[in-house]
């Protein structure tokens, strides 16, 4: 029984124009994120291996759209659950890289060695258990099914660090993917394996992006 996964970051929002952190904000997708989800759903349309059997998707806007564009395009039923949602972030939400780089020096600095911990966000632990929960439902639900999850960095992140069975440090290992990346994990028998990380082939079609 193999059973696979694509995982896949939401398109880009109006919030990443702006190069603002979002955590469980909901800011909405941008044109250009727009035009990226209609990539993706042409990519996927193409793809030759494998019959996807179901989108799943965060709730938050910005995923839920991008997982709209591809359902539709794919023929597929989606169901948003806010299992998938990024993770919080407590008092970075909405400030930009360079004003948590100025004001959080400590939480910057500890992207290098493992998890980060967000001051007053999800903790570690909370967010790994949603993973685990959400790949145990998946897995509960498809065997020997194709399925995407369209979701956010941060929790893509926590899910392969579960699905892998890696530890801590691969948090600083493991790098996220641009937006509308495909992540693709094969379970078979049990067993896990990283067939695909962060491609986004699709947008070199877009200058913009």
């Amino acid at each position: 029984m193999t059973t696979h996964l694509l995982f896949i970051r939401h398109a880009r929002s109006t919030w990443n124009e702006l190069n603002r952190w979002q955590g469980q904000a909901d800011p909405p997708l941008s044109e250009t994120g727009l035009a990226e989800a209609h990539r993706l759903a042409q990519r996927l349309c193409q793809s030759n291996g494998l019959s996807i059997a179901h989108v799943y998707a965060s709730d938050l806007q910005r995923a839920a759209t991008t997982a709209g564009v591809v359902a539709n395009a794919l023929g597929l039923p989606l169901t948003l659950d806010p299992i998938w949602r990024e993770r919080g972030i407590g008092e970075l939400e909405g400030l930009t890289t360079e004003e948590i780089i100025r004001d959080y020096p400590d939480f910057w600095a500890s992207r290098h060695t493992g998890p980060m911990h967000a001051p007053g966000g999800e903790g570690v632990e909370a967010v790994m258990r949603r993973a685990a929960l959400g790949c145990e439902r998946l897995l509960a639900r498809h065997t020997d099914e194709a399925v995407i999850v369209v979701s956010h960095g941060g929790m893509i992140l926590a899910t392969l660090v579960h699905v892998l069975g890696l530890g801590p440090t691969a948090f600083a290992t493991l790098v996220g993917g641009k937006h509308t990346a495909i992540s693709e994990v094969k379970i078979e028998d049990g067993h896990a394996r990283l067939e695909r990380l962060n491609d986004h082939a699709h947008l070199e079609w877009l200058p913009s992006a």
